[in-house]
């Protein structure tokens, strides 16, 4: 991936890399023959690069959410399934499978749920990335 498929440049790429191999700043610059402090703000661009893709992700996955509306009544094993379909009728590959979404369901629903039902209605929202988002 070159500097037209990322915002990273290569050279930021390679001191990202070799920092996450456990190399000091000073060892990152003799083995790219440049100086520490070179090294240092190329790393706190890099890094200021990577911070500002991360939130453009964030805010992109928040752009109108797919809401799944759960009703009371609902057996939460039935739950996944409307999940999943939502994610194909959006183009949405869905992060997680059935049963660690029942799990999740039931870890963050409360008391919304009570055995296998839904005992309060609730919305689940499935985000652009995949990941989703419950009560």
């Amino acid at each position: 991936m070159g500097m037209a498929e990322s915002f990273l440049s290569e050279r930021q790429l390679e001191v990202l890399s070799l920092r996450g191999k456990g190399k000091t700043q000073g060892e990152v610059a003799r083995v790219l023959g440049t100086t520490r402090e070179n090294i240092s703000i190329t790393e706190g661009r890099a890094l200021q690069n990577v911070e500002k893709a991360r939130r453009t992700l964030e805010e992109f996955e928040r752009l109108d959410p797919v809401v799944i509306e759960v009703e009371e009544g609902t057996d939460i094993f039935s739950i996944p399934g409307a999940i999943l379909r939502a994610g194909d009728r959006h183009g949405i590959k869905v992060l997680y499978d059935k049963t660690s979404l029942v799990g999740s369901i039931r870890r963050h629903a409360g008391r919304k749920v009570v055995g296998n039902r839904v005992v309060q209605a609730f919305a689940i929202h499935l985000l652009r990335r995949g990941r989703v988002r419950l009560p």
